[in-house]
């Protein structure tokens, strides 16, 4: 195949709800609220960092074939990461398709959620796919830290077993 041929795979977000939320919550007291509003365990990751601002990272998980949650700060210091309107202060999504009934049941515990003000589906558009691209970079490149660190992880562990096992040779001859 001639590598001009070859197209670039670009995610699809079909699959993922967007959900945008109005929050005066710093982002752990929010990340908080949701973890007990849904019974998840979003945990914070690096930030993700676009054009040398910060933006606070939370990820979790329910295992292969479940749910992905993130929940994304659009607010660092000096920027807003993208201007919606209207005015955002966080994202929540939500990978791999929900049932309507699924949605209905988050969307009810999110919006009784004490300090959300409001919360509320996006439509997906142009726009929203630029800022959903963006997460999911951060997101990967996440994954891909951890998947290292568990590799170094167990490359210790490896060599740890190895001297010990080299130790009791050396004790027995």
């Amino acid at each position: 195949m001639n590598p001009k041929d070859k197209k670039i795979q670009i995610a699809s977000f079909d699959d993922t709800t967007v959900v945008g939320i109005n929050s005066s919550l710093p982002d752990y007291k929010l990340a908080w609220c949701v973890n007990k509003a849904l019974a998840i365990d979003l945990s914070r990751y690096d930030d993700l960092v676009f054009e040398g601002d910060s933006f606070a990272f939370y990820y979790y998980t329910a295992g292969e074939n479940y749910n992905v949650y993130n929940l994304v700060s659009l607010n660092s210091r000096d920027r807003v990461l993208y201007p919606f309107k209207p005015r955002l202060d966080y994202l929540f999504l939500i990978q791999n398709t929900l049932s309507a009934e699924r949605q209905t049941i988050i969307m009810r515990s999110l919006r009784q959620t004490e300090g959300i003000t409001h919360a509320f589906v996006l439509e997906k558009d142009k726009n929203l796919r630029f800022v959903l691209e963006t997460i999911a970079d951060c997101e990967q490149q996440m994954i891909n830290k951890k998947r290292r660190q568990t590799d170094i992880h167990a490359v210790k562990q490896q060599m740890q077993e190895q001297e010990e096992a080299l130790a009791k040779l050396r004790a027995q001859s």
